[in-house]
């Protein structure tokens, strides 16, 4: 004998009943919209729009359509600077992930005055970077910096660090390193600390232990913040203005002049700010690639 089946509630022809409107709701939504719109989203138009445009100073003059894009494009300098761009960009990730991963799993244990380490790890992150350009400015001075004359003493002359064109980027990037790895190593600590200790244990019954276990646990699991701190290291290691433009200028002759110190150059040196509106969109598109490249490659396969 079946059983009666219990009969499910019947819906109204209209479906499900609609919810009143909070007014309130909107309220404390509608200055957030309102912000992140002016803030965020109206710039990334008039920019567009600007780029249109010949300008003088702020003044739109006439509309020349793409004769700014394609008078960049052209150009031998911006192809130049966007090498500069990729190779500070690659640079700096190849070596802030691996340091900042190394320290997140070695803070993860249980060391001696474990808090002072950790503070020490972060100190760099709360200076500026106008002050860690200054700083290492002073710390590299040909003439009288500390580490020159280290050097000097350790190998008989004084290296160039930041007049030489061949070894300005080379210690650009290690001073971005220096300046940004506490971000990414906070990160990837609070992820390495969300992992189940139990799962290591299994990991080492089975014979899988230092290299193994950060190859087949560690890295699958943190995964997803992996990829958020690599778009976040690349988007600001791309866009970098300050550090960049304060410490070399973005010289000597060019080896330092990144894209993105080139559209601050172009706007605000040169007033050319309909050109400066392109380059910034060209950037913007670049960023959203390099992003799009990132999430493909690196999110989870599902099946």
């Amino acid at each position: 004998m079946t059983r009666p089946v219990a009969s499910l509630p019947a819906r109204s022809a209209r479906g499900r009943e609609r919810r009143p409107f909070n007014a309130l709701a909107l309220g404390f939504i509608l200055p957030a919209v309102v912000i992140v719109f002016l803030v965020s989203i109206y710039p990334v138009f008039d920019a567009a729009v600007l780029s249109l445009f010949k300008t003088s100073y702020a003044r739109k003059v006439s509309f020349i359509g793409l004769a700014n894009y394609t008078a960049l494009l052209g150009d031998a300098t911006f192809w130049r600077d966007t090498g500069n761009s990729l190779v500070y960009t690659a640079g700096s990730l190849a070596l802030v992930l691996p340091l900042s991963l190394g320290l997140a799993l070695l803070l993860a244990r249980p060391l001696p005055a474990r808090g002072l380490v950790r503070t020490v790890v972060v100190l760099p992150w709360v200076v500026s970077q106008t002050v860690v350009a200054l700083l290492w400015a002073w710390l590299l001075n040909g003439d009288f910096g500390p580490l020159t004359w280290l050097f000097e003493a350790a190998i008989g002359y004084r290296p160039a660090f930041l007049s030489d064109p061949s070894a300005a980027m080379a210690s650009l990037v290690v001073i971005n390193v220096w300046a940004s790895y506490p971000q990414a190593t906070l990160l990837l600590l609070a992820a390495v600390q969300t992992i189940p200790q139990e799962l290591y244990e299994a990991a080492s019954v089975d014979g899988a232990t230092g290299v193994a276990a950060l190859r087949h646990v560690t890295l699958p699991l943190i995964r997803p913040t992996l990829l958020v701190v690599m778009i976040q290291l690349t988007l600001l290691y791309f866009n970098m203005v300050t550090l960049i433009y304060t410490l070399t200028g973005g010289g000597p002759i060019g080896s330092t002049e990144t894209l993105a110190v080139r559209v601050m150059k172009t706007s605000f040196e040169e007033w050319n700010l309909g050109q400066g509106a392109a380059l910034g969109l060209i950037i913007t598109a670049i960023n959203l690639l390099i992003s799009m490249i990132y999430i493909k490659t690196l999110r989870p396969v599902t099946k």
